[in-house]
């Protein structure tokens, strides 16, 4: 199962505000991806609470000494795995590029100093929508890209990111209401 109930969330230790956010959800245990190679496959009955960030009921040392697993191991399934039986047909993805050779969605973003901001969500004509962590959201002019690779890459320090920080609920540089991100 790669979403569910924790999938996507950020995680919190008793005593740590932040240790990353969930990359996998199985019957039994939740997958986290922290800072740099950081990962811990942690219980889901070490669970004490889960809304907007998923609240782990051990401190942060006792997380890193008993679930931190090397990032390069497997991702853990669940023992029943079910296969679908209509695949759909293989993406052709020359033609995806062909369509969209010049999109930024989900393009990690970074600045000149090499401090990670987050994905792009949203692109209009002149600014790009980027999710952060700690729920933050920054609508950044696209004069502010300075080159574009696997990551784009921010003419200014980490920050001065700040001056472009919105509340994430706001509606769209475009004007549609931020539900709409999740629509397509």
């Amino acid at each position: 199962m790669a979403s569910g109930k924790y999938f996507n969330k950020g995680v919190k230790a008793l005593d740590a505000p932040h240790i990353g956010h969930v990359v996998r959800e199985t019957a039994d245990k939740i997958v986290i991806f922290g800072e740099g190679d950081d990962r811990y496959d942690i219980p889901k009955d070490k669970i004490r609470f889960a809304a907007a960030n998923v609240l782990v009921d051990l401190p942060f040392y006792e997380v890193v000494k008993k679930y931190k697993v090397s990032r390069n191991e497997p991702l853990p399934t669940d023992r029943e795995h079910v296969h679908a039986t209509d695949l759909p047909e293989p993406v052709d993805l020359a033609a995806y590029e062909g369509k969209y050779p010049r999109s930024l969605f989900n393009k990690g973003v970074r600045t000149q100093d090499e401090e990670h901001v987050g994905h792009v969500m949203k692109e209009t004509d002149d600014k790009v929508v980027i999710w952060g962590h700690y729920d933050w959201r920054f609508d950044v002019p696209k004069s502010k890209i300075i080159a574009v690779g696997r990551n784009i890459i921010l003419g200014m320090d980490y920050k001065d990111v700040f001056k472009y920080k919105v509340d994430r609920d706001a509606p769209l540089p475009t004007g549609e209401p931020v539900e709409k991100i999740a629509e397509g």
